[in-house]
């Protein structure tokens, strides 16, 4: 038995989305994927949006913890050692409410230690473009564009660091842009259109496929990035309305970052 995992909450914090069967292919498959690594720690889901938990509970009559919640259960277990691991794709404002959210309890436990977000690293970017773009199975006319959703934060840089990444490891008809920040679809169409490309597989670049996938990138109002891509002259726009909690590979990065996060706690037990 191990003594401090059987001591140690682990809470897969989330935004959290209302798109029950995108929810359960991504988020809680995540979860099922840690709870059977580390069977002997309490795994915990909390989702950061209260509009989202409101929802949820007033459609479906399920209750989701928020991140105060969470902490206070891990409390009740009686558990001293806490890992937040965030769902995340970067250190961003969510990131930061999620230590806003937890801070009131961490003085309740002997070491609280946050896990990285989803792409928190070079390794982990070619990871998931690995993953995606092998499953996508692109024809060598065909762009895949990574729709992200953007932020106002300093963070935002990360969407146009992973295109040029992209580039640079041999991926030359992946873009990326986002929903709410830069690089926008306009600059992702002129992009897409510079190098050649007449048709485009979009895919989303977030954890759940939830209202931004299936609406702002998929549906069929006239600003959605698929017409969009049909209005700038594209002879086929392919949706694959497809989170990224629903590959493997990309689960298992999550499942690093937590042991990373342990392996930080161990530190701490030694020095003790």
């Amino acid at each position: 038995m191990n003594t401090l995992l059987s001591l140690t909450a682990i809470i897969l914090v989330s935004f959290g989305t209302s798109f029950k069967e995108s929810r359960e292919a991504t988020i809680n498959a995540v979860t099922q994927d840690v709870q059977a690594v580390y069977a002997e720690a309490q795994v915990y889901e909390a989702y950061t949006s209260k509009m989202i938990r409101n929802k949820i509970e007033r459609t479906e009559g399920t209750h989701i913890m928020d991140v105060g919640e969470a902490m206070q259960k891990a409390i009740d277990a009686g558990c001293k050692y806490v890992v937040l691991q965030p769902t995340h794709m970067m250190y961003g404002l969510e990131y930061n409410e999620m230590k806003e959210l937890a801070s009131p309890y961490v003085s309740s436990f002997d070491k609280v230690v946050y896990g990285e977000p989803l792409l928190a690293e070079n390794d982990d970017i070619s990871t998931v473009l690995k993953e995606v773009v092998s499953s996508l199975n692109a024809g060598k006319k065909e762009a895949i564009v990574f729709m992200g959703h953007g932020t106002e934060y300093f963070s935002n840089f990360l969407y146009a660091a992973m295109d040029y990444q992209a580039k640079a490891e041999g991926y030359n008809n992946v873009f990326v842009g986002t929903v709410e920040a830069y690089p926008d679809v306009e600059t992702v169409i002129k992009s897409v259109k510079k190098s050649g490309y007449k048709n485009v597989i979009l895919t989303p670049l977030m954890l759940v496929a939830g209202d931004h996938a299936n609406n702002d990138m998929a549906g069929d109002d006239e600003d959605s990035w698929k017409n969009e891509f049909k209005r700038a002259g594209f002879k086929n726009v392919n949706c694959v309305v497809k989170g990224l909690g629903e590959y493997a590979g990309v689960r298992k990065l999550y499942i690093e970052h937590i042991k990373d996060a342990l392996d930080d706690l161990n530190e701490t037990e030694d020095n003790d």
